[in-house]
């Protein structure tokens, strides 16, 4: 008699799925913000409209007491150089990506990847392989999605992360980075190719298209 193996060892979608809903269990970005108040998820997206145009948005900008609560949600991040708001970071993480607007960092691997169908543009990622340090750069399409020549030019890692950190950006995201093709995977924790990590960004990051559609308007 041959056991079936579980679904997601050979099922793309079922993997994707796995790795989405724990990602969400992890970090409730998008519940947490369901729940906000108004005043709160417009500034979210005032936040999120100045990074769309590779402007990283000054705390001083926002309302001190909205902004609190943001932070609060771990929505936004104070920064070195102003907010940081998933995908994007002041703070140089190692992992780039060019928007047409300039150039910006992304909070982790599977949040660079979000960033082109959020901007509705095509972006190119920068980064270098957690394991030897080489090199790895792709083009990511407005939709989301990559080209077939692109698809294997790197996979990405979630390793198991034993940190107290409260920030998701200091925690989780550094977890969640690059790999190269040549370099194999750890043994601990999970990995995908880069259109299931794609697929999972995408998922998560959906939310704020919308938000950001309700919240029409030009950054303050």
């Amino acid at each position: 008699m041959i056991l079936a193996d579980t679904p997601s060892r050979h099922d793309p979608k079922a993997k994707v799925l796995e790795g989405l809903a724990r990602l969400r269990a992890q970090f409730p970005l998008e519940q947490r913000l369901h729940a906000a108040p108004e005043p709160v998820r417009a500034t979210y997206a005032d936040v999120l409209t100045h990074w769309l145009r590779a402007t990283p948005p000054p705390v001083s900008a926002f309302d001190a007491i909205t902004l609190a609560a943001l932070v609060k949600l771990d929505a936004v991040v104070p920064e070195e150089q102003g907010l940081g708001c998933y995908p994007f970071s002041t703070i140089d993480t190692g992992i780039h990506v060019s928007l047409t607007g300039g150039p910006v960092h992304a909070m982790c691997a599977i949040d660079a990847l979000a960033i082109a169908r959020l901007a509705r543009a095509r972006i190119r990622i920068d980064a270098a392989c957690a394991t030897c340090g080489t090199t790895i750069d792709f083009h990511v399409e407005e939709n989301g999605g990559l080209d077939h020549d692109q698809v294997e030019m790197a996979h990405v890692i979630w390793q198991d992360a034993g940190t107290t950190q409260t920030s998701c950006s200091q925690g989780l995201c550094r977890s969640i980075r690059f790999l190269c093709r040549a370099c194999p995977p750890p043994e601990c924790g999970e990995h995908f190719t880069l259109p299931q990590a794609a697929a999972i960004g995408n998922a998560f990051f959906r939310f704020q298209s919308a938000l950001l559609a309700a919240h029409a308007g030009p950054a303050t």
